[in-house]
């Protein structure tokens, strides 16, 4: 912002490449702060670039190629900064050195959520109780392989014994398609994704993974 008070930066349209889908929680924050860098900056464009797939993968990897000349931001995530690292033996980037943090702009917690139509559960006690009788197993939504909730149903069945079958969907819309279907039986999803679900009563949240209760669910136990 200093830069920008002196009109050296910027003088072009900035780029904020996403890792998701329009209409997803990244794309909803990179929209809203994409609105108020334009007004911070004169309505000068501020453009957001959907380049969704392999878990935020694609975004990292073309954020990582850009000139480093201020005019390429990407909104990051802990899937493409923390846990691809720890998870893949070759990566096409490298958060450490290819990226330069600006600021951290939102933190959420996750729900673990069910369909109360489809699950008997009505807390995590009964869930894990229901879950163990299932022949099949308990199969666990997730938005693709290496995002949070995809750790966080492994996590989950390693403090509850259980082994989940992760089920890797391409989007968001398409995971919440499954868990409304009952073709999964839970899902961990963020609480801003949650909420307006659980409050129109389609799905149910079990608990949050916060350390304390999140304002917009606040009966729901961490």
């Amino acid at each position: 912002l200093p830069a920008a008070a002196q009109g050296s930066y910027p003088d072009k349209p900035v780029r904020i490449i996403v890792g998701f889908p329009a209409g997803t929680g990244p794309d909803i924050v990179a929209r809203l702060l994409a609105q108020k860098l334009s007004e911070t900056w004169g309505n000068l464009g501020v453009i957001v670039d959907n380049k969704p797939g392999a878990a935020g993968l694609i975004a990292a990897s073309e954020a990582a190629r850009a000139a480093p000349d201020g005019y390429t931001l990407m909104l990051g995530e802990t899937g493409q900064l923390s846990i691809a690292p720890s998870s893949y033996a070759r990566l096409p980037y490298d958060p450490a050195k290819d990226f330069l943090p600006v600021s951290q702009v939102v933190t959420s917690d996750f729900m673990l959520l069910v369909n109360p139509q489809k699950v008997p559960a009505r807390n995590v006690k009964d869930f894990v109780d229901w879950s163990r009788k299932q022949k099949d197993g308990m199969f666990m939504a997730t938005f693709g392989a290496g995002t949070p909730g995809h750790f966080g149903a492994y996590m989950f069945g390693d403090a509850v014994k259980l082994k989940p079958e992760a089920v890797h969907y391409k989007s968001t819309g398409d995971a919440m398609s499954g868990i409304f279907g009952g073709d999964v039986q839970g899902v961990f999803a963020s609480a801003g994704l949650s909420a307006p679900n659980v409050k129109s009563g389609k799905l149910l949240a079990l608990a949050s993974t916060g350390a304390q209760r999140t304002p917009v669910l606040p009966d729901v136990p961490t």
